[in-house]
This record gives structure tokens, C-alpha cells and sequence, in this order.
């Protein structure tokens, strides 16, 4: 964080990584610097670093590993490293998306050579400045945790006292980076550097930001989707105490107030007509029918290879099953909340947003403004899981601010949150395959009915739904007949990225069935898929390992059974094996064993840890208990007692293994969630002999 006394002393070392049209460049901060005061990089006369990451922390630890990367080649002290959230803007872009996001396991990826660069070139630029001030050569000079130091003499001062020099020079475009062996940071367990804030109460969240005179509004909305409000009456709600403005806004109508007890009881009192919607009427059974009914459709071919049906056809050994997977709701433990101030020729937001590019543009759709013109903060965001990059509560906030004429934080109860929708699509999927005389797959044919994703966030391809058929249509497995057919969902449920996205049902789906297939091929599942992955040493090293770390071929203790799952997804492979007991129809995970491959580099293995093990849970979550519930065309359970999560006492003990290897480097955000469901439901099979195909296992 930069202090008060930092700006008054006003210089800065700047550097600034763009986007040209001819890839990433290092730009010169002097010239940035004259048009916006936003940079990657600060650091103060007093040796302090700032680091600007234009990626959303809601938990995954992207401060702290950015962080990592900009100090490792600046070699500085890693105590008096600081963050800040990147404002809104070009210069902000992930060059590998063109649009400032986080998501898709990206973060660390994409940022990595570019942050590193970063953090070079100001250590470059800092020797070339105290090679001048101190009028030696730069080559006898080193960087040393903030320090720079003459190896001759022995001289030594700090990176601030050079600043003002070296804020005038030229910015390096290819500074050397660190050798391996000379990693300080990379590859290590530093603390995290959002830990302090959070645990001391200074971190802001979407709902920590307050502006003079500003008001609070809650939306009521529609209780069936595909309605909207069509009129209202407000007459009880405007004289509740403190209720200023109620108007429709969006599908809903916005009750807005000078205090949150006065929207939400205002709301108590509002009477909305609400329009005609298909939905209307339709409860789970309805639904679960309505999906069934879509698999008899004719789909579009995402994958064919060889002749699956005519394969299976002929085979004696073969097997079907059919699939209904619910709709997931994301339940972050920060509802949506949006405070936004516009001013006649000025704009500021503060959201907990993982699309920053996405608020820039709601912004200038509402106001009309230029984007230098529009300032957007991001706070710390109380889980994100994909959800917060949809932006429509944004521009909620940002329309009622402007009919108002006042500083507006909008914020969801999580009634409102279950209620507004954007759910992992529900999906029904129909899996035939066959095993030959030797027992090998020799056959699948994959057909599933789900909504398109990528069409709702505006991707309107008319082809195959990316997210509908990812780790499917490209499994890693080694199959010679394959076909994937998607049939597109057409219901006004709106839906939208989850954790893993479609990795997250179509892992289910596969790997529960190629276990199927082990079993009717009497082959042990472990030794089934090392066979289908000879031809990937990733992939069959992770299952060997996960083998082996878990005891898979010594058995399970008494009265309990190992299941096993593997996918590959966001350029990272990871194996499960998950340790179960079934009494009295209640399923216990005592322990899940996850072996991850995500390349040959790790920048901080605690936060590799840390995120597999809340994907796991994450996953045992949906698998045990989630999915929305319909009736009369809406979410019947809108709250945690009704939408139950994993229980702190229900946590299984979790082992991660961290294997390297040769290739790029995967992502670690989603990966974990996939196996998950998969590797449990593996394992209550082994006990019931019953495959587990309608989820939640516990239906309420």
C-alpha cells in the first residue's frame, strides 16, 4: 500500500508492461506516465515496492504469487512488499485474453514472464543509476534484497536512494532474468501477503466502500426466470422510514433507502405484477423430464473418430447409462455488492469483479463516458468461482445511481444471489461403450444436453458450446471409437462459468463410466486407465503416483473403499483417490490423496496446496449435497439451510503431492474440482455396486 508520505514525495520507478500490435512490449514510463499515473510497479525513496496486479483476489492467492514473481528479479525484501489492485484499462489487459479478467486458471501463467520482466528492468535500470551516481562500472555492481552493493568496495545502499536517477532512464527491453539456481522466491512457500489485512480487519470488500450521502438498494426480482416486472405498486413501500426511490431496473424493481433495514423492509411491502414466463409451472420432476426429452434430439458432432455406434453394436460386452447433473449455485461466501458515485463528467465503482474489462464497458454503456473517465476499484472478493465475472450487478448498481442522482451501493442478500441466477448449467448426458476380448475400451459414444455457457456470456458461434464438451471431446484417454454429440438447452435459466466450467460435470460423467467399464471388463481401474494413457507420460504418471501415495494396491482399510478419478484440465493433470465408507446409507470421505502435474515449474507450492484442497472440497461439496431446486419455474432453496455445503466436520484429511515435468505450465485455480465427485462416487460403487448417475448423492 502506498502510503501518504510516499505521494508527497512523488517519484516513482516505473515500469510498465503493454500490449502492441506486436505482442508484449516493455514501454518507457516517462512517456506512460505523462498520460495516466497507472503503472505495473512503485517503488518510494524509502524502499518500499508496490506491485499493481491487474488480476482479482478472491482467495486463490494471486497477490502474493505475482508478487513473488516482480520481487524474485527485482531480488527485494519480500517484507516490504506491497499490493494494490490494478485500476480498470488497457494497460492492464492479460495480452493472452485481450481483456482484463481472471479466470480459466490463467493468472500466474499469463502474467509470469511479463511480471518477472517487470521486476528485471527496474533492477537493471536502479544498477544503471547508482553506476552513475557512485561513477563506477555497472558490471561490478550487484542487486541484493533492495541493496544495491559494490562487490569491490563493499559499498552498499538501498534501491530508493537511486530512484530519482534512475526514473529518467531508458526502460530495458530484454533485461536478463534470474538463472534457476539463483531463485530467491520462485518455487518457495512465502507468506501471503493478503493475510495481515484480512486478519486485522483492513481488507475492503464489496461492501467496505461508503461514499458521502450515498444511499443503499436491493432489487426485488422475478420469482420464475423468463419474467420480468411489468408494473408495481409501491404505495406501502414508500412510506417505510428511509425508503427514497423504488422504480424497475433490470428484470426486477429497484427499492432504494437511506439505510439497508429500511430497503429490505421496504421490500417486504413492494407488490410487483410480473410477467408470463415458459418456466412457470415447471418443478424439478419437470425439469429433470424436460432434460431426459432433449437427449432424444439430434445434436452437433463435436468429435468422431473411427465408428463408435457400429463398434458398440457388435460388441459383447457393452454398457449404457444415463446422467442428471443439477444446476450448481456458486455460493460464494460474498454475496454480489456493487457502490458506485457518478459525478457530471466522472464515473468510480468500486466492485469485488473478476472481469474488469466487462465493468469498464457496463460503465460506459450506463454513463456514456469516455473510459479516462471511469475509474473502477477492485476490492478483495469473498470467493469468486467464476460467478464475479458476470457483470450484471454492476450495471444494476450503476443504472440506479444514475436515476437517482446519488452515491448507490447495491447489494444481494443471498435470497437475492440464489435468485438472480448464473448457475453451472443443470445437464443430462446418455454414455454407451464397449470393451473388447482383451479388455481394453475399444469404444464410446458420449451425448449430452446442457446450456451453452459461452453463449450466454455472448460468444453466439452457432457451433458446439466450448465449455459443453472440454475434457470430453479432447479426453487424453486413447480410445479408438469415439463420438461426442451436444444438444444445446434452449430455457431462460441464465448460466454462466463455475469452477471448472464444463470440466466440472463432464469429469463426473467420464470418469465414473470409464470405471464402469473397468469393472465390466474385470479390470482394476487403476490398470484400466494407465493402459488408456500409455501414450501421455504426464497423465499415466500422475495415476501411477496417486497409486502409489494412497496404498491402492495394499486395499482400503475395513469397511471402506478407494475410489479413483483423473482429468486433465487448464493445462494441468491431477489424480484422486478418495477413501470411503458408506454406513447406514451416509457417505464418509476420510481421506482424498490428489497428485498434481502442473509442469515443470511451481512459483509457490503452499498456494498449489491450498487451492487443490478447496477444490476438493469444493467438489465433495456438489457431489454430496448441491443443486438448485425448482418450483413454479424458480430456486426453491435460496439459502444455506436449504442449499447445504460441506461442513467443516464432514472434511475429509487431504494429501497433495506435487509431481514437475517437462511441458508449459498448467493452471492451478480449477483443476482440483473435477476429480473430486468422480473419485467418491468411484468408491461408494465399490460398497453398493450401485453407480451413482442423478446427483446430489443426498437429495433434499
Amino acid at each position: 500500500m502506498i502510503t501518504r508520505r510516499d505521494l508527497l514525495k512523488g517519484w516513482f520507478l516505473s515500469v510498465v508492461i503493454a500490449v502492441s500490435p506486436h505482442g508484449v512490449v516493455l514501454v518507457k514510463a516517462q512517456e506512460l506516465r505523462r498520460h495516466s499515473p497507472r503503472v505495473w510497479i512503485n517503488l518510494t525513496e524509502d524502499n518500499h515496492l508496490t506491485v499493481l496486479v491487474n488480476k482479482s483476489e478472491m482467495g486463490q492467492g494471486v497477490y502474493t504469487g505475482i508478487a513473488q514473481l516482480v520481487a524474485e528479479d527485482l531480488d527485494f525484501p519480500w517484507d516490504r512488499v506491497r499490493v494494490r489492485p490494478a485500476p480498470a484499462g488497457w494497460r492492464y489487459v492479460d495480452p493472452y485474453m485481450g481483456i482484463q479478467l481472471t479466470g480459466g486458471s490463467t493468472s500466474i501463467r499469463h502474467m509470469y514472464e511479463i511480471m518477472r520482466s517487470a521486476g528485471a528492468a527496474m533492477r537493471e535500470m536502479i544498477l544503471t543509476a547508482a553506476s552513475k551516481v557512485w561513477n563506477v562500472p555497472k558490471n561490478r555492481l550487484k542487486a541484493e534484497l533492495g541493496y544495491v552493493v559494490d562487490t569491490k568496495t563493499g559499498r552498499r545502499e538501498p534501491y530508493g536512494s537511486f530512484v530519482k536517477e534512475a526514473v529518467n532512464l531508458p526502460v530495458p527491453g530484454d533485461p536478463p532474468l534470474k538463472q534457476e539456481e539463483e531463485l530467491r522466491y520462485i518455487g518457495r512457500s512465502v507468506p501471503r501477503i493478503d493475510l495481515d489485512d484480512k486478519v486485522n480487519g483492513r481488507a475492503d470488500f464489496g461492501l467496505d466502500h461508503f461514499f458521502e450521502n450515498q444511499i443503499y438498494a436491493v432489487v426485488e426480482r422475478p420469482p420464475s426466470f423468463g419474467s420480468r416486472a411489468v408494473s408495481f405498486d409501491a404505495s406501502e413501500t414508500l412510506k417505510v422510514k428511509g425508503v427514497t426511490h423504488v422504480f424497475k431496473v433490470g428484470k426486477g424493481v429497484a427499492v432504494c433507502g437511506e439505510d439497508p433495514y429500511a430497503v429490505l423492509k421496504g421490500r417486504e411491502k413492494l407488490r410487483v405484477r410480473w410477467s408470463e414466463s415458459r418456466m412457470r409451472g415447471m418443478d424439478q420432476k419437470d425439469l429433470r423430464n424436460y432434460f431426459l426429452k432433449q437427449l432424444r434430439k439430434k445434436g452437433l458432432t463435436a468429435r468422431l473418430d473411427g465408428d463408435p455406434q457400429g463398434e458398440i453394436r457388435r460388441s459383447e460386452k457393452k454398457l449404457e447409462l444415463t446422467y442428471v447433473l443439477p444446476y450448481l449455485y456458486h455460493a460464494c461466501m460474498e454475496p454480489m455488492a456493487c457502490t458506485v458515485k457518478l459525478g457530471r463528467n466522472s464515473c468510480t465503482v468500486y466492485a469485488p469483479t473478476q472481469n474488469q474489462t466487462g465493468v469498464l464497458a457496463v460503465a460506459r454503456k450506463v454513463t456514456g463516458l469516455p473510459p479516462d473517465r471511469i475509474e473502477v476499484v477492485t476490492t478483495y472478493l469473498g470467493g469468486g468461482f467464476g460467478r464475479k465475472s458476470n457483470t450484471e450487478f454492476v450495471e444494476e448498481a450503476l443504472m440506479i445511481a444514475r436515476r437517482t442522482g446519488r452515491p448507490v451501493k447495491l447489494f444481494y442478500t443471498r435470497e437475492d444471489d440464489v435468485k438472480a441466477g448464473w448457475y453451472r448449467p443443470m445437464c443430462a448426458a446418455r454414455v454407451r461403450g464397449s470393451v473388447d476380448k482383451e479388455g481394453n475400451l475399444s469404444a464410446l459414444d458420449f451425448k449430452i444436453a446442457v446450456p451453452a455457457v459461452f453463449e450466454w456470456a455472448g460468444r453466439r458461434s452457432g457451433g458446439v458450446d466450448p465449455a459443453a464438451v472440454s475434457g470430453v471431446a479432447n479426453t487424453l484417454y486413447e480410445i479408438p471409437n469415439v463420438r461426442v454429440e451436444f444438444v444445446k438447452v434452449k430455457l431462460p435459466v441464465p448460466v454462466w462459468f463455475w469452477r471448472s466450467v464444463g470440466h466440472t460435470h463432464n469429469a463426473y460423467i467420464m470418469e465414473t463410466f470409464v470405471d464402469q467399464m473397468a469393472y465390466l471388463a474385470g479390470k482394476d481401474p487403476v490398470e484400466f486407465r494407465l493402459k488408456l494413457l500409455e501414450l501421455n507420460p504426464r497423465a499415466y504418471r500422475v495415476v501411477e503416483e496417486v497409486a502409489q501415495r494412497s496404498g491402492w494396491h495394499r486395499g482400503p482399510l475395513v469397511g471402506q473403499a478407494l475410489g479413483l478419478a483423473y482429468h486433465f484440465s487448464f493445462g494441468t493433470h491431477v489424480a484422486q483417490v478418495a477413501e470411503v465408507s458408506v454406513e447406514e446409507g451416509k457417505v464418509r470421505v476420510h481421506r482424498v490423496v490428489c497428485v498434481v502435474d502442473l509442469g515443470p515449474l511451481v512459483v509457490n507450492p503452499d498456494l498449489v496446496v491450498q487451492q487443490m484442497e478447496s477444490g476438493i472440497i469444493m467438489g465433495l461439496s456438489a457431489f454430496l449435497y448441491e443443486g438448485v431446486r425448482f418450483r413454479n419455474g424458480g430456486p426453491e432453496n435460496l439459502n444455506l439451510d436449504t442449499y447445504p455445503v460441506l461442513r467443516l466436520s464432514e472434511a475429509p484429511e487431504i494429501e497433495v503431492h506435487i509431481v514437475k515435468s517437462e511441458g508449459p505450465m498448467g493452471g492451478i485455480g480449477e483443476p482440483g474440482v473435477p476429480p473430486a465427485g468422480p473419485a467418491v462416487a468411484n468408491a461408494i460403487f465399490r460398497i453398493t455396486r450401485t453407480p451413482v448417475t442423478e446427483l446430489p448423492f443426498y437429495r433434499g
